[in-house]
């Protein structure tokens, strides 16, 4: 008997030993995250195994270059993956195989036995073999991230080889009419300056560079031209990632102290009517610098804020024989912790009888505490037929509602801005002005 359970122990003891290594070292996944793999780069070229790896034998992610369009650098396929709410990225470099990759293409890659290492200032996997790719699924969605300048060159490892957008920005100096992409450009959105980089080999490289436009591409450091280290820079896809952006009208509130009854339109087209941006009856001016600013009320819906006359507003007007087509609103909006965090747009062509919403309401869920105020995703008003061909007849009122506050007297102010440099609009809008013709 008690040789027995000398052997049932044993077994027992076994048993438990094999099973506290599976407790304690889990079992090995076969994938190391983009964000994990960067963290191995200490400064030196690093030669992966299954040491270093724990394990992992490869990577996945979707691409976001488009070696096709020429602006890549060359040989290189840009790979990014999202994962715990941070999107992280990297080079990988395959040679004359990068054509065979385009944006939004799934790919599992093999890394075991690759460097690890800096390529012209972009941390790269480099030295993989013909077959380590493999497509696993095309027309994913590449995910972006909308940044300030200043935050992509103040944090640009965050950033480096993932796709961003700036939505507005000038060219430095304001180009003349014979600059073209080809090269470095500076671009300023109020916050901050960086590059725009175009390789010659870019389909868009000869194309003239407009004063002011919305960019899309790939951060990347590189090391340009009389540059002693690399630099943080944008390298677009193609032209469709940068838009030319023809302001109509705008208000630049730099100089504001906040409180202004009212606050005119600094650039106007000059066939249309100077507008007036104002507040409704249902919130208070506010003190805040390089704003347009008021105190908000707590209303639980839309409908609470529109009965509570919640709004901004601002009207824009043809003159004599002009036509005007609307095709994008912008706006920098400071919103504090205690303040409404849902907007809506809302338009009236009939003298503000009636009022339609433009597009869904949205709802802030991060930047409560940046002073400087956060640059809003474009709204796009090409698409709303009341909106084009706008005549003197037919003025139209725009509105923009918000509620969700939690208090009537702290921390509760919905602002217009901030405008940090002369430069910088904190409501613009986009379109296109006609002067018809008299017969």
């Amino acid at each position: 008997m008690k040789t027995i359970l000398f052997i049932i122990g044993a077994i027992l003891c076994c048993l438990a030993g094999c099973k506290e290594k599976d407790w304690v070292e889990g079992t090995l996944s076969p994938v190391i995250s983009i964000e994990n793999l960067r963290l191995l780069y200490k400064g030196e070229e690093l030669i992966l195994n299954s040491d270093n790896l724990a394990g992992a034998t490869q990577m996945n992610g979707v691409v976001i270059s488009d070696a096709a369009s020429g602006n890549v650098p060359e040989g290189t396929v840009v790979i990014q993956h999202l994962a715990r709410k941070r999107i992280r990225g990297i080079n990988v470099y395959v040679g004359e195989k990068a054509i065979d990759y385009k944006p939004g293409d799934s790919v599992s890659v093999a890394i075991q036995g690759a460097a690890l290492k800096k390529e012209h200032g972009s941390l790269t996997i480099g030295g993989i073999g013909t077959n380590a790719i493999a497509l696993i699924s095309e027309q994913n969605t590449t995910h972006m991230q909308q940044v300030s300048i200043k935050q992509l060159t103040d944090n640009p490892s965050a950033y480096e080889s993932t796709l961003i957008q700036i939505y507005a920005g000038d060219f430095i100096p304001e180009p003349t009419g014979e600059e073209f992409f080809v090269g470095d450009k500076v671009f300023s959105d109020g916050t901050a300056e960086t590059r725009i980089h175009t390789e010659t080999t870019a389909d868009y490289a000869s194309v003239q560079v407009p004063a002011t436009a919305s960019v899309r591409g790939i951060a990347m450091l590189y090391t340009a031209e009389n540059s002693p280290e690399p630099e943080i820079s944008i390298w677009p896809r193609s032209m469709e990632d940068i838009r030319a952006k023809t302001v109509i009208l705008a208000w630049n509130l730099l100089g504001a102290v906040g409180n202004e009854a009212t606050s005119n339109a600094t650039i106007t087209d000059p066939n249309l009517e100077i507008p007036t941006l104002s507040r409704g009856p249902g919130i208070a001016p506010q003190s805040a610098g390089g704003s347009y600013a008021s105190t908000f009320p707590i209303n639980a819906d839309k409908e609470e804020a529109i009965e509570g006359g919640s709004y901004y507003e601002f009207s824009i007007k043809p003159k004599d024989n002009a036509i005007v087509s609307l095709s994008a609103l912008d706006i920098i909006l400071r919103i504090q912790t205690n303040a409404p965090r849902t907007y809506i747009w809302m338009y009236s062509v009939d003298g503000g009888i009636t009022f339609n919403d433009i597009g869904e309401p949205y709802t802030w869920t991060t930047g409560f505490t940046d002073n400087n105020g956060i640059q809003q995703p474009q709204l796009d008003l090409s698409s709303v037929s009341d909106l084009q061909m706008l005549t003197s007849d037919a003025p139209v009122i725009f509105r923009l509602y918000a509620w969700g506050g939690t208090s009537i007297s702290s921390n509760n102010g919905f602002r217009i801005g901030k405008s940090l440099t002369i430069a910088q609009h904190a409501l613009a809008i986009e379109g296109t002005v006609v002067e018809e013709s008299m017969p």
